[in-house]
């Protein structure tokens, strides 16, 4: 008796499409993460052409790609095998700046350098904002729909401290587009300031948009560092129970420079205590506030083994941080320094999160926790993102009426993103508490920049979504 075999032909590969550029898949890997390494304005320039755009736009013909640069100076730059058309515009003239052809084809894709007037730029940000945003619409209105437009700009350093421009333009510029995402360029010297890239789409705003133009006080810098790259130890097994623990060679480094020997640290969002373990390594003496129990139970267990309960040099409050300086002992009171990281809003509801380069469903899988806490005085379980930050601001006045004027605040967060718009988690922040009548001056950001994440392919082959991987340390100084 013979047999048939039946020969079932092998599916074919899945092959995917790359509809936004021609960039192999490992470069578009790369150009995901939200940081990098900025050498000189050709590469900058040609690796935004390259990623933004085909050789051949939709239509068939060769994509056009438009640079602005506000002052006197433009780049040298390639056009990588595009149409590339430059034109340059004086910052007092920018209100009336329009693009000289009449009948033409609108952009593919579209970058506006304004580092090198940076100073008139932030004058108008701060007193004609209108300008820019009229500006803002007449760029919008020669690219082509869902085309993209990324800004260019630095923080403008004086005496007074250093003015967030880039702050203020995307959230000028959201008036006209939506904004997308971010990318930070770090030059070698950690001391120099970096170069934001603000990635905007001729498309609909979905996301929050200041009805007016936010004010910032500003104060000098509080830290010389602008970017840092600590390299945490592994997580415990008590640690890796938290969703979202920072590391304490991050804090050390703060508390060393911003404190005194024996003085006071304060964490109102004390999570496993990792701020009390970098104050204590130090020589300071911390308290902590924590809202879930769980986590102050940890957190006590952990600083306990560097320091000795009875030592009266630190101590961990169950409770709620809208009540922080209420809560905190008068022992511990002026508090020298505080430091904390709130919840990201709520992003650790998103089912796509990663914490420490692990999935929520693997999280699930090992019975961890993928949110901090189920409590509705959770801030990271509200639903409005405008009462979030109300509500996280108010707790950081809070916090400045147990401290003396002069001392810092440090806030460690990031900008999100949910349902497929940009929350500037970080910028809002400031804008509130750094406002007129507000009670911080901002004093500087340090970035704490991730090497030690791994990238995930999100959006790839069709749409622009980052890995996020700096995160802000927002300094704040008590007015």
């Amino acid at each position: 008796m013979s047999t048939t075999l039946k020969v079932v032909p092998a599916k074919p590969k899945r092959s995917l499409e790359n509809r936004l550029n021609d960039l192999p898949w490992k470069e578009w890997l790369l150009f995901q993460k939200s940081f990098f390494h900025l050498s000189d304005d050709a590469a900058l320039y040609g690796n935004l052409i390259q990623f933004f755009t085909k050789r051949q736009a939709a239509t068939g013909s060769v994509s056009r790609v438009l640079t602005i640069c506000v002052g006197d100076e433009h780049p040298a730059i390639a056009a990588h095998g595009r149409s590339l058309f430059r034109d340059c515009v004086s910052p007092d003239d920018i209100a009336s700046w329009r693009y000289g052809q009449t009948d033409f084809t609108p952009f593919d894709f579209m970058v506006v350098d304004l580092r090198h007037s940076a100073t008139a730029i932030a004058d108008h940000a701060a007193n004609s904002p209108d300008l820019l945003c009229g500006f803002f619409e007449n760029c919008k209105n020669v690219l082509r729909d869902g085309g993209f437009c990324v800004l260019l700009s630095q923080e403008v350093a004086s005496q007074a401290g250093r003015y967030p421009l880039p702050w203020m333009l995307s959230s000028l510029a959201r008036r006209s587009f939506k904004m997308r995402d971010e990318k930070i360029g770090l030059l070698s010297e950690e001391t120099a300031a970096p170069t934001y890239l603000n990635v905007l789409q001729a498309i609909d705003e979905i996301g929050p948009i200041h009805e007016k133009a936010p004010s910032v006080h500003v104060s000098v810098p509080a830290v010389r560092e602008q970017w840092v790259k600590p390299r945490p130890r592994p997580r415990s097994k008590k640690e890796i129970l938290h969703p979202a623990k920072f590391p304490e060679e991050l804090i050390r480094t703060f508390v060393t420079e911003l404190t005194p020997e024996g003085g006071i640290v304060f964490d109102p969002m004390g999570g496993t205590g990792s701020s009390a373990v970098a104050a204590l390594d130090t020589g300071r003496k911390a308290v902590l506030v924590e809202l879930d129990e769980t986590w102050a139970a940890i957190a006590a267990s952990r600083i306990s083994e560097t320091c000795s309960e009875t030592s009266g040099r630190w101590q961990v409050l169950s409770g709620d941080a809208r009540h922080a300086s209420a809560l905190i002992p008068k022992a511990f009171q002026p508090i020298d320094y505080t430091v904390t990281s709130p919840p990201y809003w709520r992003i650790l509801h998103n089912p796509g999160m990663h914490v420490s380069d692990e999935g929520q469903k693997a999280r699930q899988a090992k019975g961890l926790r993928t949110t901090y806490s189920e409590s509705d005085a959770d801030l990271g379980n509200i639903a409005s993102y405008g009462d979030f930050i109300d509500q996280l601001a108010d707790i950081y006045e809070c916090c400045a009426d147990a401290m003396e004027p002069g001392r810092i605040l440090t806030i460690v967060t990031k900008n999100v993103k949910h349902k497929r718009a940009q929350y500037p988690i970080a910028w809002d922040l400031v804008f509130k508490l750094c406002r007129d009548g507000g009670r911080f001056a901002y004093a500087g950001t340090t970035f704490w920049c991730q090497d030690d994440v791994g990238l995930k392919p999100f959006g790839m082959g069709c749409d622009w979504i980052s890995n996020i991987l700096h995160n802000y340390c927002l300094h704040l100084r008590v007015r």
